[in-house]
């Protein structure tokens, strides 16, 4: 990440914003924030109502306190990857947070859809576990609670959809650990949330687009709930590149 560019005059009120939440957090020893979301939902959301849990989210990250999941305005992508799945897709998502995403994708793919969503913090699969509750779709969504790197080799199968929305400096180590464990097959697509510049993108971005194993396109984006320019990469995997004959 380059965190000095936090600085720069289009994401210094959103820094100064977030900085000031997280202090007043401290300083009142207050929960964790996934913690504060789920207390939120489970007092202002419609239960079994997908569409009015997320609003209830978004009414949270933008009077409350920020919120890092993918936001509202990257839904129309979201729909749009789930046009590209069969009915019964198979789901990986690294990063769970509050559940959000996990609401999101499971409500766009429909019924049939599974997701499983690997989350390291405590707090936060307990809080996904309560919003997707909420939601009405429990079926569809298993949280693991464990690091990425010990619960990816425990998966069997693969998956139609890999969604990264973790720590960004694992996302190429854990994608080709994918790969490895053949989780993903010809079609799979690979989502990556935040591969804007001012993530530090670069290494990740340089694997996927130069090692023959997928066709990418990014799409331009901004930060959640915010105007800062961010981006998420698309990528399709072809499979591993054919050895030249002889």
């Amino acid at each position: 990440m380059r965190p000095w560019r936090f600085l720069a005059p289009n994401a210094l009120g959103f820094t100064l914003r977030t900085a000031r939440q997280a202090l007043v957090d401290k300083l009142r020893g207050a929960p964790s924030r996934p913690a504060q979301v789920a207390d939120y939902v489970a007092r202002h959301a419609r239960q079994g109502d997908p569409a009015d849990v997320l609003a209830t989210i978004d009414r949270f990250a933008r009077e409350e306190r920020w919120l890092m999941n993918i936001g509202p305005d990257k839904g129309p992508l979201v729909q749009e990857m789930a046009q590209r799945l069969p009915a019964q897709a198979r789901i990986l998502e690294l990063g769970a947070y509050c559940g959000y995403s996990s609401i999101m994708l499971a409500a766009a793919c429909g019924p049939q859809a599974h997701i499983t969503s690997i989350e390291v913090d405590a707090d936060a699969v307990d809080s996904s576990r309560h919003n997707v509750e909420a939601a009405g779709l429990s079926q569809q969504v298993a949280f693991v609670h464990g690091s990425s790197t010990q619960v990816i080799p425990t998966l069997e199968g693969r998956f139609d959809l890999v969604f990264l929305d973790h720590w960004k400096d694992l996302y190429k180590r854990d994608l080709q650990l994918i790969e490895e464990r053949g989780l993903i097959g010809p079609g799979s697509i690979v989502v990556a949330d935040n591969v804007g510049d001012i993530f530090n993108p670069d290494d990740f971005l340089d694997y996927v687009r130069h090692c023959g194993r997928y066709t990418c396109e990014q799409r331009a984006a901004t930060i959640e709930y915010t105007d800062v320019p961010d981006a998420v990469e698309i990528c399709v995997y072809r499979g591993a590149p054919q050895a030249p004959a002889a």
